[in-house]
């Protein structure tokens, strides 16, 4: 059986997706193959116990059938994350080696979802690394490209590799295609080649993905809509009004599809945003609910008002995360971005470079 751990050198990268791409094409080649993400940040109370908020989708999407407690057996964050460091491992190594030996029984090759970044976890010993080598696994990373600054975050990684890990290679995320894409070609691909690096696929920057949702912020943030407006119109960026209303207003007309974060009782601000014909959502942070002539000015302009619990800085930063986050529900996001994995990756060399053990 092949084991291939995904990892990335920074929060977002888009592990996920990779994961699912790679999943579909050994689908369609007949490959038996499986998914585990063995620890969980982003977690989810709904059901009453922590769970992995995107494994639902990903179990949806590659038809797995195995117990979703054992495709995500570790959801490490708040207290959970508290415990690993202060008393050890608590079992947890434990609960993923049994977790992963249930869902590879009938596979050829398995999927493991790495941390959110590389080296995220070392105190507790559940950083990728220790993943690893405690599940015999060779390591595939991915990288927002972003300049010289990823090619440096892969020869860090490298550095950091104990001569029992394996790479079997890198891929490259969010390539422009215009002005990027031959300076990574000439000059990038050959020298992480060099240093044992080898690229295995440059997927390119495409815009449509850099969007979110008046839904998916509504989901994120747990916002109160309180006006009646078209839900699914794209956010592509997000500004704080927490200045002038006529310095607020030069930036809200220079700026496309935007979403304004203010607090519930910046009335001044939440009319001038209004005025703005790029506003897709206004997003009241404190709990504080709109006045009359706010919302009705709203409901006119037909523009999503959402109360939210959270203070303005703490909501914009979650909101920020949504963008270029791809949302992992069935849709045109994830369709355009699987396709651009699954066109942009030698996924037959990632499977041929891995060691059958």
């Amino acid at each position: 059986m092949k084991s291939i751990l995904i990892v990335s050198t920074e929060n977002w990268a888009g592990k996920s997706m990779l994961a699912m791409g790679i999943g579909l094409t050994l689908k369609e080649k007949g490959i038996p193959f499986s998914y585990m993400k063995p620890v969980s940040s982003n977690v989810s109370y709904v059901t009453g116990k922590p769970i992995d908020q995107d494994i639902e989708a990903i179990h949806s999407v590659l038809g797995l059938k195995d117990d979703m407690d054992d495709t995500a057996p570790v959801a490490l964050e708040g207290p959970f994350l508290l415990e690993a460091i202060q008393s050890g491992d608590r079992g947890f190594r434990r609960r993923i080696v049994d977790s992963f030996n249930r869902v590879t029984r009938e596979c050829e090759v398995v999927l493991i979802e790495g941390r959110r970044f590389l080296g995220l976890g070392v105190g507790a010993g559940l950083s990728d690394f220790d993943l690893a080598e405690l599940l015999d696994a060779d390591i595939l990373m991915f990288t927002r490209y972003d300049g010289e600054e990823a090619v440096d975050r892969i020869l860090c990684a490298l550095r950091f590799l104990g001569s029992g890990q394996r790479l079997l290679g890198v891929v490259l995320n969010e390539v422009s295609m215009g002005s990027e894409l031959d300076l990574v070609s000439d000059v990038f691909v050959p020298f992480l080649a060099e240093r044992g690096a080898e690229v295995l696929g440059i997927v390119p920057y495409d815009h449509r993905l850099h969007y979110t949702s008046v839904t998916e912020i509504a989901e994120r943030l747990g916002g109160r809509l309180v006006t009646e407006a078209p839900l699914h119109r794209p956010v592509g960026h997000f500004l704080i009004g927490a200045m002038s209303p006529e310095l607020a207003l030069r930036g809200f007309r220079r700026t496309p599809d935007f979403a304004v974060i203010t607090g519930g009782d910046r009335v001044d601000i939440q009319l001038a945003a209004l005025e703005a014909p790029g506003l897709r959502c206004l997003i009241l942070t404190g709990n504080i609910h709109p006045t009359k002539t706010v919302v009705d000015k709203a409901e006119e302009k037909r523009i999503p008002v959402m109360v939210v619990g959270q203070d303005t800085i703490p909501a914009a930063e979650l909101c920020e995360q949504l963008v270029g986050h791809s949302c992992l529900c069935r849709g045109s996001r994830l369709e355009i971005a699987l396709e651009l994995i699954r066109t942009n990756i030698d996924i037959e060399r990632v499977i041929e470079k891995a060691v059958d053990r």
